[in-house]
């Protein structure tokens, strides 16, 4: 209810698990269906970091992995050219 996706979410899913029928958004049912369980952790899951502000983190690439990405691929061009066919 605070508009992002993070570790309060999880406790309060996990003050709620167990609720069979009944149960609000507020008490940790995320998907609606009255109850809080496993479903509702698996969309915690797939929505964490997920939030209202517009500078996310989580949502920009690493650019540490194209440059190992890049150094990797040249290594083995360079490999393969000194093999003597």
């Amino acid at each position: 209810e605070d508009g992002d996706v993070d570790g309060n979410d999880v406790d309060i899913w996990q003050v709620g698990f167990g609720s069979s029928q009944g149960a609000t958004h507020a008490a940790g049912d995320v998907d609606a269906d009255a109850d809080v369980d496993g479903s509702d952790f698996l969309v915690w899951q797939r929505q964490f970091g997920a939030g209202t502000n517009s500078l996310d983190s989580s949502a920009v690439p690493e650019p540490a992995s194209l440059v190992l990405l890049v150094t990797i691929t040249l290594l083995a061009l360079a490999r393969c050219r000194r093999r003597p066919h």
